[in-house]
């Protein structure tokens, strides 16, 4: 019973990663913080999830495989954010560095997550015309 319990709601912050977002925003805003304040750290507590869920998303609509290309963009990123902040500043922070491509991640990420949903739901609009 707890088992099942406990991967039905898996399953849910899988298939909707953005739910950890509000209600890390909506737990905040209770405890007393300014929700443009925690933002950042809701984006961070998501970003995870995201992964997981373009992950299933992609695996779904094109098959296996998909998650060597996800984790070499991932990197690609990394290297690319890395060569951006190594230029812009003189002092290169690591901390302050692994943040802002995390924040990127989320982004491309929630990006992802949004395009891949639409061409699924095409997909399978498609394939039941048919």
């Amino acid at each position: 019973m707890i088992h099942g319990i406990i991967s039905v709601l898996i399953g849910i912050v899988i298939v909707c990663p953005f739910l950890v977002t509000i209600v890390f925003l909506v737990t905040m805003r209770k405890m007393g913080k300014a929700p443009a304040r925690v933002l950042g750290q809701a984006a961070d507590w998501t970003t995870p999830f995201l992964f997981l869920a373009v992950y299933i998303s992609a695996s779904a609509i094109f098959g296996d495989g998909v998650g060597y290309y996800i984790v070499g963009i991932a990197i690609f990123i990394a290297i690319l954010q890395a060569v951006i902040e190594r230029m812009k500043v003189k002092e290169f922070i690591i901390s302050r560095f692994l943040q802002k491509t995390w924040r990127l991640y989320f982004l491309v990420l929630g990006l992802s997550y949004l395009v891949l949903i639409v061409t699924g739901i095409i997909f399978k609009v498609s394939e039941y015309v048919k």
